[in-house]
Order: C-alpha cells, then sequence, then structure tokens
C-alpha cells in the first residue's frame, strides 16, 4: 500500500497554484529556485515548469534528513546521555529560468520598391 502524502500534497498544490497564477498574471520571475522533498514532487512541478516556458539550469540533491547532537542537559551526571535529533528536510533544489524567447529564423523580407536598380 502506498504511503499517504499528506503534507506532500499540499505542496503540489502550492505549486501548481504558483504556475496558474504566473499563467494568470502574465508575470514570470526569472530565475526561480525551487525545493522539492521527492522525485514525485519534482516531476510534477518540472512538467508544469517546462510547459509555460521555464528550463532548468542547475539541479543539486542533498541528504533527505539533517541531524544534530544535543548535549544532555546535566552534563551525564544523571546518567542521560546526549540525543541525537533528525529532521526531514528539502533534499532537491533545482534553479529554473525563462527559456529564451524564440528568434526568427527565416530572413527578413526586402521591399522591392525601396531597392536602387
Amino acid at each position: 500500500m502506498p504511503a499517504v502524502r499528506v503534507v506532500g500534497s499540499i505542496r503540489d498544490w502550492f505549486n501548481a497554484r504558483d504556475v496558474r497564477r504566473m499563467v494568470r498574471r502574465q508575470v514570470f520571475p526569472d530565475p526561480i529556485l525551487r525545493h522539492y522533498f521527492d522525485d514525485a514532487e519534482y516531476g510534477r512541478d518540472e512538467a508544469a515548469l517546462h510547459a509555460i516556458g521555464y528550463m532548468t539550469v542547475a539541479r543539486d540533491v542533498t541528504p533527505t534528513h539533517v541531524g544534530v547532537t544535543l548535549p544532555a542537559a546535566s552534563n551525564g551526571v544523571t546518567g542521560h546521555l546526549d540525543r541525537r535529533i533528525q529532521r526531514r528536510v528539502a533534499s532537491i533544489h533545482v534553479l529554473y529560468e525563462r527559456r529564451p524567447a524564440a528568434t526568427s529564423t527565416a530572413p527578413e523580407r526586402v521591399d522591392d520598391s525601396t531597392q536602387a536598380l
């Protein structure tokens, strides 16, 4: 049975809302830096951003969890030892930029009436 992605679904909704808002307002920030927790979230948002003219410039994948060791409050006198706390963090960091505007490759048409004979 697949895991339920409640928080992931909320992040997906925020990403989709941002794309809809950019299209509706015709305001496309350049560049965009996005952070994703998993490949499914990244894949959906990347497809939406590519569809509106963004391209991936840089992608960095980091560990999914970060940890810190907290010292014992009583310096271990009462037997309590240090404890390690881990947190899940965004592990996929992507930088998007707008694709350059398509330039016309067709030769410019020259008006025959302006050419000197």
